[in-house]
């Protein structure tokens, strides 16, 4: 009865699947629109806004001028993120993915458009995993949250200077975070203060009301 429940969709979200996992309550593969969506009970993890978030950001860096050749994903989610690039930019980079929950890594299977030939995946805690890694990337994207929180160890000396030295040259970082409590608006002032000591250019995007996207330069 898929069809029924994609019919549906366009009047309400439907759950499809929900989904057990150890790091995100009440995941969940939903359609909206005849969209399939992985979501938690609060947020959206890929292909909702969260896709028109990237899609946003990429637009405002310029993605197509870049051409990043590789590119590293703290936070893969089921691949929004190579959705966008590979679909919409026509690009073909080689990317790490770090992706801390096992659940979501298993519902790649669901999203079987996306070519991961040229992707590395990898299950675990991003920030151990980032101090392993030893290449440069061209492109970094941070998209590290439980539900609606921004993981607070995004905003340490030991991350972000690692962040730094995995970016090539004239590598970007990109670092989604979301603003819409008072302690989130607090947090997100400390950490931009924070990003002021380890990187030269800071530009910020304010994307759907709650996003800030912030893009960073050595």
């Amino acid at each position: 009865m898929m069809w029924l429940k994609q019919f549906l969709s366009y009047f309400y979200l439907v759950t499809v699947k929900k989904i057990s996992s150890n790091y995100n309550p009440g995941l969940c593969l939903q359609l909206e629109a005849g969209k399939l969506l992985l979501n938690t009970t609060n947020a959206n993890y890929s292909y909702g806004n969260l896709h028109k978030v990237f899609e946003e950001a990429f637009d405002r860096m310029d993605l197509q001028n870049c051409d990043p050749k590789s590119i590293l994903i703290l936070g893969l989610g089921t691949g929004s993120v190579i959705d966008i690039i590979q679909r919409q930019y026509g690009l073909d980079p080689k990317i790490t993915a770090v992706e801390i929950d096992p659940a979501i890594i298993d519902c790649l299977k669901y999203w079987n458009r996306l070519n991961l030939d040229k992707t590395h995946i990898i299950c675990g805690n991003a920030f151990e995993i980032i101090h392993q890694l030893d290449e440069e990337y061209d492109l970094i994207i941070v998209d590290l949250f439980i539900d609606m929180d921004v993981e607070s160890s995004i905003n340490t000396p030991e991350f972000l200077s690692q962040l730094k030295a995995l970016a090539s040259h004239q590598g970007t970082i990109l670092i989604n975070y979301v603003v819409k409590t008072k302690d989130q608006k607090n947090e997100f002032a400390e950490f931009q203060l924070a990003l002021m000591k380890h990187f030269k250019k800071i530009t910020g995007h304010e994307i759907l009301d709650i996003n800030r996207v912030l893009e960073l330069k050595n």
